[in-house]
């Protein structure tokens, strides 16, 4: 439901009348108050009961979509899915790219508001955001939601995502039986939901076996972005640290890494092993054939769409949802086991 005149007085600390005058543009208030109550009720995400009248009667055929960027793969294709999904149902789309950055994400929360959109899909990335009271406009407002590839843990609302804690433990487990012992992680901001299940994946598989996985073993990276991966691992092989394990967050951190190897003639599968995530290179195109665990986006935006939209025509809460991952094992880990394993190639 929308934000009330009662809750825009409470919070502007005015009385109901005073608000009343002042969202109506009557005389009567001073400009200081008014603009008080103003701000007070674009902050709600305050709709009048006129305007609720008739937005009621209307549907604007809109879905809004919010994520952190298209130049990254996994973010354009993801988004390629929705639209095509969206055209198929009749919806057409508003995509925001927020950078990760809290202020603008906040500013088009109350866009979709205000474009009246029928539903938002959003895939969360800022770190040190665990409950953004922002995001429930869209609830006040009526609107479902749908996380979708990760989720801000103090949102209740429904999330779609890969089941990245047990594809990194998968990915990890083969490492391990193939000979790997010096793990590292290359990846975004470890706060955030998905990161930190990939970390706990990784930490839980090694702490089972007596090994460790300190914090410097997870390089992180401001931006997920090859020149970055190539720094911190230069940087590292600099330093005389061992490795022999490297899962990178996207393939062009993993092209980063491989290339550092080379630098300093560390060969790759024999005495190195990479995984990347993703699958969405297609791999003859690479120096080298990426081995890599790979997401499926179309099972993912599938149920997102399934969600979303019965929680558009029903009203339901929606379902959160696990996709599995599969391993593909190429060019950048040992094979001896893949057949055995059975493994994709």
């Amino acid at each position: 439901m929308s934000a009330s005149l009662k809750d825009i007085a409470r919070t502007a600390q005015v009385s109901e009348a005073t608000a009343s005058l002042a969202l109506n543009g009557r005389k009567g208030v001073n400009e200081k108050t008014r603009q008080k109550v103003l701000d007070t009720a674009k902050e709600l995400g305050y709709v009048s009961n006129g305007t609720a009248r008739s937005l009621a009667r209307r549907k604007s055929g809109l879905i809004g979509v919010m994520v952190p960027n298209i130049s990254n793969l996994f973010y354009s294709n993801l988004v390629r899915h929705i639209e095509r999904s969206l055209r198929d149902m009749g919806y057409k789309m508003i995509l925001v790219t927020t950078e990760s950055n809290i202020n603008y994400e906040k500013e088009m929360i109350r866009h979709f508001v205000s474009f009246r959109v029928e539903g938002a899909i959003i895939y969360p990335s800022i770190k040190e955001n665990e409950k953004p009271e922002y995001i429930n406009l869209l609830m006040q407002n009526g609107i479902p939601m749908v996380f979708i590839g990760n989720y801000y843990p103090g949102i209740d609302a429904p999330h779609v995502m890969s089941d990245l804690y047990k594809g990194v433990r998968e990915a990890v487990d083969y490492l391990y039986i193939t000979g790997s012992r010096h793990f590292y992680y290359l990846g975004g901001c470890k706060s955030i939901v998905s990161n930190q299940l990939k970390l706990d994946a990784i930490r839980d598989y090694l702490t089972e076996r007596g090994l460790e996985f300190p914090d410097d073993h997870y390089l992180l990276l401001e931006h997920t972005r090859y020149e970055n991966a190539f720094i911190r691992m230069d940087a590292l092989l600099s330093s005389g640290k061992e490795v022999d394990a490297v899962i990178a967050a996207d393939a062009f951190s993993a092209l980063a890494v491989y290339n550092v190897f080379q630098k300093h003639g560390i060969k790759v599968p024999d005495k190195a092993s990479i995984i990347s995530f993703d699958n969405l290179l297609y791999p003859d195109v690479c120096v080298t054939r990426l081995s890599c665990i790979e997401q499926d986006l179309g099972s993912i935006v599938n149920c997102t769409m399934q969600n979303l939209q019965a929680m558009i025509q029903d009203g339901s809460k929606g379902v959160s949802h696990l996709s599995p991952t599969k391993l593909v094992l190429r060019d950048t880990t040992k094979q001896y086991l893949a057949a055995e394993k059975g493994y994709a190639g």
